[in-house]
């Protein structure tokens, strides 16, 4: 009997499940958010300085490098965070997003990949999360992302379709990106229990 009435208390009030992957996944979802905040201000002021603002005063060029089995999926001008967000929207809504309304599909899709790429950083590097790991993720998520998927996609040009400054640019946000990633997922995970 004593068996049978341990078993009623552990249905009723049953101990929580302590799941690490879990943990290292949410570490890294809020983690995400401090690595795209550090982006987006890599984004606004270091960038201007990188490219002299010309590309924010220039008119858009046309694709130089169209790499992508679909052809280009964006207009020219058009960041691939925007283009996606209006191919969602258009998706979604058969129709074509006001601007102020592409503005907000942009910023959308770049708080959600960055998002959800800390919680994918949060349960591939577990407990070495750290400055130097959120760098390397960082430059992986350019090399792959920026510099191959997304033009494969035709969300951007090819490699060849941007000045060496602009990939340098690229890869700075990223690894802003990284460091924001990985410093905010060491202090989290010291922080917070097991």
């Amino acid at each position: 009997m004593p068996s049978l009435l341990s078993a009623a208390r552990a249905l009723l009030h049953p101990e929580p499940v302590s799941s690490p992957a879990y943990r290292d996944a949410v570490i890294g979802l809020l983690a995400g958010t401090a690595g795209t905040l550090l982006m987006g201000q890599w984004s606004t002021r270091i960038a201007p300085l990188i490219t002299g603002g010309q590309e924010a005063s220039a008119p858009p060029k046309p694709d130089q490098d169209v790499i992508s089995p679909l052809g280009q999926e964006h207009v020219p001008g058009e960041s691939s965070t925007a283009a996606l967000g209006r191919h969602l929207y258009q998706l979604i809504n058969h129709q074509m997003p006001q601007k102020g309304t592409r503005t907000a599909l942009s910023e959308a899709v770049h708080w959600g990949t960055g998002v959800v790429g800390g919680a994918a950083y949060g349960a591939l590097a577990a407990r070495r999360q750290g400055p130097l790991t959120g760098l390397l993720f960082g430059t992986g998520l350019w090399l792959v992302l920026d510099e191959t998927i997304t033009p494969l996609l035709g969300l951007q040009d090819g490699p060849r379709g941007a000045e060496l400054r602009t990939h340098a640019n690229r890869l700075g946000a990223h690894l802003a990106y990284g460091l924001g990633l990985g410093v905010a997922a060491a202090a989290l995970n010291a922080a917070l229990p097991d």
